[in-house]
């Protein structure tokens, strides 16, 4: 399989390229650039998704402290909105990885190597445009497929947690408060699998809000009608207070067995978001929202070869400058792609753009730019050429005396 494969890409190269550059062949050429190349970009890529992994985790975080997810919920949305910010990062990351990897070639004299046995700019940024469009389309698997169906099991999950009574997850050392906030629990703390030691539990009374009750038990634990179904919250050897708070009224029940039914959970309803949609709903759906979220997906894969394209050109360096003298502009560059896509995906949706027009124009200034950076050293030493010619003067004829 593997040398089948191997003929394959061979077939192709000797098609799209030359067979041979100078008597080197192509393919050696194109497994060494693709090893370096692939090498730095996942190195590059993992720096930037542990950098945001770290974020979007301490974000979640903050919101299981505070009771809106469970410790368990925090990793599933994680792994759930990953292919959201891959189809982000692995641009960037493979932008990177052009100009970091070519950028220390350059440095070390092994692109003078083979721009001296024919390998030109116009052919190097060819044999880049492979695990470019490999890239591509690995990107567009990613934002057409992956990135709705995560987002929308990412919504799922945290509207299944907000939905959740304050009695139906409670978690040791911590306050939870109900959606309404008319309820909240606290455990001092857990042994064994479902039993909890010293529970407080302040209810507000509906007819009266100003009212308010306070259960305290020494041991709880849930349990589960087998008939009905219905789950409860078993609260043994504790108290009840009733009263409003400044007041000297309340009244006091004592029990050694006290059980509160846990509410059903209310089906769980999403906003109708775009990036939630499956891209075949989006396809056939008129709403300018929608169109604007199908061409955003799609241009996340039209970015890559465009962005290598810019990539190989500004990857050249003066061993003199240094590998990192182009690398911040580059970023730049890169970033302000993305962000006059964001722009321009956000005016489509307020109707400031026309849906005709779309977002795809922004791809056509940024790929004339990449043609440019291609060709403008041979355009340079053109000018220059025609600016060296000396104007020749035609012959003055003296008439004869």
């Amino acid at each position: 399989m593997g040398a089948f494969c191997d003929e394959v890409v061979r077939n192709i190269f000797v098609r799209l390229i030359v067979k041979r550059v100078k008597g080197y062949d192509v393919l050696i050429i194109y497994r060494y650039l693709s090893r370096q190349l692939l090498l730095t970009t996942i190195a590059v890529s993992s720096v930037l998704v542990i950098i945001i992994v770290c974020g979007q985790f301490v974000r979640f975080l903050t919101a299981a402290a505070s009771g809106k997810l469970s410790s368990e919920a925090v990793f599933l949305v994680l792994a759930y909105r990953m292919p959201g910010m891959l189809e982000l990062i692995l641009p960037l990351g493979l932008f990177l990885g052009v100009m970091l990897c070519y950028g220390r070639m350059y440095l070390e004299n092994e692109m003078v190597v083979l721009e001296s046995s024919g390998m030109g700019t116009a052919r190097l940024t060819a044999l880049t445009m492979f695990p470019a469009l490999m890239m591509a389309l690995f990107i567009g698997v990613i934002s057409l497929y992956l990135a709705p169906q995560g987002a929308m099991k990412s919504e799922l999950l945290v509207e299944e947690q907000k939905s959740k009574s304050g009695l139906d997850a409670l978690t040791a050392g911590r306050f939870h408060s109900t959606k309404k906030g008319d309820m909240v629990t606290y455990i001092e703390s857990i042994s064994g699998e479902d039993s909890m030691e010293t529970v407080f539990i302040v209810t507000q009374n509906k007819s009266n809000p100003n009212k308010l009750s306070l259960v305290r038990a020494a041991s709880a634990r849930y349990r589960e009608d087998p008939t009905s179904g219905a789950r409860y919250l078993v609260l043994e050897n504790g108290y009840r207070d009733d009263g409003m708070p400044g007041e000297a009224d309340f009244t006091r029940v004592s029990f050694q067995r006290y059980e509160i039914k846990i509410k059903d959970p209310e089906p769980v309803k999403i906003g109708e978001a775009f990036n939630t949609l499956s891209s075949t709903s989006l396809w056939g759906d008129k709403r300018v929202g929608a169109k604007a979220e199908l061409q955003w997906r799609i241009s996340l894969a039209l970015l890559v070869p465009i962005v290598v394209l810019m990539a190989v050109p500004l990857s050249k360096v003066n061993p003199r400058q240094g590998r990192y003298l182009k690398l911040l502009p580059s970023i730049m560059l890169h970033l302000s792609y993305v962000a006059v896509l964001m722009v321009a995906k956000d005016a489509m949706e307020r109707g400031k753009i026309p849906a005709v027009l779309g977002i795809m124009w922004v791809h056509v200034p940024f790929l004339l730019l990449g043609i440019l950076l291609n060709y403008w050293p041979t355009l340079k030493l053109r000018i220059r050429a025609e600016e060296k010619v000396p104007v020749q003067q035609a012959p003055i004829e003296q008439e004869a005396s």
